[in-house]
Formats: structure tokens, sequence, C-alpha cells
């Protein structure tokens, strides 16, 4: 498998540039071909410490991409948004740079990101301690 270029989407500091590469990296480790796109994008995002926001098909706006998924990565600092896309034959995962997945995408995942906020925060027992395990 071949991972492309950077993944960060935002301002470009450094800590955005090394969360970006660790999520590069842990992409890399991942097999499309044996496993879901949607699993290998969710492993390589709890590597980093992020969340799978979405994973949908692509609409034919991105040059050979099937599938298009978006991560949460979030620290006390900031908030990071990185894509990885499938190709079209299914082998190959690629992390497209802010240009290429373009406003549209980068949009709809802040805007899901909000949303998903607001349900949180408007659950009672958003800020509750969990017990035991499930």
């Amino acid at each position: 498998m071949q991972v492309d270029a950077q993944t960060a989407i935002g301002a470009g500091s450094g800590n955005e540039a090394l969360g970006a590469v660790e999520f590069e990296l842990a992409l890399d480790m991942q097999d499309p071909t044996r496993i879901a796109f949607d699993e290998c994008v969710r492993s390589a995002a709890a590597v980093v410490g992020g969340e799978l926001l979405f994973d949908m098909p692509s609409d034919g706006s991105v040059e050979d991409a099937s599938r298009i998924a978006a991560v949460r990565v979030a620290t006390p600092q900031r908030e990071d948004i990185l894509f990885a896309i499938l190709n079209e034959a299914g082998d190959t995962i690629r992390n497209p740079d802010r240009e290429e997945i373009g406003e549209r995408f980068y949009g709809f995942a802040r805007a899901f990101v909000g949303v998903l906020t607001r349900i949180r925060d408007a659950m009672p027992f958003g800020g509750m301690e969990t017990e035991g395990s499930a």
C-alpha cells in the first residue's frame, strides 16, 4: 500500500504537521484489500487519538477516489480535520491536501463536528463518568 502527500487541513503548525505525519504512518500500516476502508481509517485514527467522523462514497469531484473519510483529532490546544481517500481500485489509501479535498468536504466535516458537539452537549449523561465496561 502507498500513502501520499500531507494530510493536515488547517493552519499548518508544527503540532498539526506532526499529527498529520502520525496519521499518515498509521494509515500506511493498514491494508484496504484485507480490511474495510472505514476500519482502516478508524484504526489509524485511534493511533493518533482521533475519531472517524464519516466515510462516504466519492462524488467524482476528487480524482481517482472511490471513498472519502474524515477524522477529527482534538487536543486541548487545537482541533484538526484529516482526510483519507481510497482509490478507485480499492487498494491504496492516500491523504489529500486541502486543495485536493476542497472547501466543500472540509466545510462538511466542520459542520459534522458542530452537530456532534451539540448532540453530546445536549445529552443528559454527557458530563457523567462511565462505569464498568461493555
